[in-house]
């Protein structure tokens, strides 16, 4: 309703940023969020699903680099680059558990 969802959070890969358990509102905006640098983001990712991690890169093909914020959190590597079509909307909100 209005884009805004409001989501659980499976797993410690965002503590202690998001701790396990919280719940996040998320803005699913009608148009592509403008993208930031350090901004979290639900995104749908090809082989794992729908995740919350950390931008921490465009890369010059326009591709999106994303991280945990987790020593235990899949690598940006492993993750690989996303395209920005696969992103669902912007955390905006943090309601710890």
């Amino acid at each position: 309703m209005f884009g805004i969802n409001l989501y659980r959070v499976a797993g410690v890969s965002m503590q202690p940023r998001i701790p396990a358990g919280s719940f996040v509102l998320c803005m699913s905006a009608f148009k592509r969020p403008s993208l930031k640098l350090g901004g979290i983001y639900l995104f749908k990712h090809p082989r794992l699903g729908e995740l919350i991690k950390t931008l921490v890169k465009i890369d010059n093909a326009g591709n999106l680099w994303f991280k945990g914020e987790n020593e235990t959190s899949i690598s940006s590597q492993e993750m690989g680059p996303v395209r920005s079509s696969r992103i669902i909307g912007k955390v905006t909100l943090i309601i710890s558990a």
